[in-house]
């Protein structure tokens, strides 16, 4: 039940950040789908750690680098979004994160930081 409602709510987040990522949507849109089967096969270690979404957000972003991993090796990048990573590439991963989530996708820093994880983690 609660893996269903993180999924609920997570979802379409996921797959737009996802489909801003990678320029396949496709791939995009699989990256989606594997990180919540793994995160289903590790639903309970994922909430017995320090915040479940920062947790999530790990798979998310793992499945995200493998399938830009895949484009780059099937030529698929265009040299555009080549070079804008690339002046993106000083900042950490977590702050360009946020940024794509906050000036790219819209999403309030508040929302956004705890889709991600950054927020108080809960009492053990």
């Amino acid at each position: 039940m609660e893996f269903a409602a993180f999924c609920a709510l997570y979802q379409h987040r996921y797959r737009e950040y996802a489909h801003s990522r990678l320029s396949d949507a496709r791939q995009a849109d699989t990256a989606v789908r594997l990180a919540f089967a793994e995160l289903a096969d590790q639903w309970d270690q994922a909430l017995r750690s320090p915040h479940t979404n920062a947790y999530a957000w790990r798979l998310l972003n793992r499945h995200i680098r493998a399938g830009a991993a895949e484009e780059e090796r099937d030529g698929r990048e265009d040299v555009e979004s080549r070079a804008e990573h690339q002046d993106r590439s000083f900042l950490p991963d977590h702050a360009d994160e946020a940024r794509i989530l906050h000036q790219d996708l819209g999403m309030p820093l508040p929302e956004a930081s705890e889709m991600m994880g950054h927020t108080t983690p809960r009492p053990r």
